[in-house]
């Protein structure tokens, strides 16, 4: 995925890569080189897809194969009886 797209989806779910940064306490050029594939991090790669909904695998084809976001369980309703 190029890394500008990657960039305005973050803006358009409300977060920044300095806010990406901030969050993970590491510097904006590590981010910034995380999306442009210079650098590869797994938890920073993992933030951006988490803040993004993008799939790992969609956004960088082959380069965190190990990076896999855990779907969505569903649990059964707290309050349901169970015979």
């Amino acid at each position: 995925m190029h890394p500008e797209l990657i960039t305005a989806t973050l803006k358009m779910k409300g977060s920044s890569q300095a806010a990406v940064a901030t969050s993970l306490g590491v510097r904006r050029n590590s981010v910034h080189y995380v999306i442009h594939g210079r650098f590869r991090s797994l938890r920073i790669a993992r933030r951006i897809c988490e803040l993004t909904g993008l799939d790992p695998a969609t956004t960088w084809p082959g380069r965190y194969p190990e990076l896999r976001l855990d779907p969505i369980r569903f649990q059964s309703h707290p309050f349901q009886e169970v015979a």
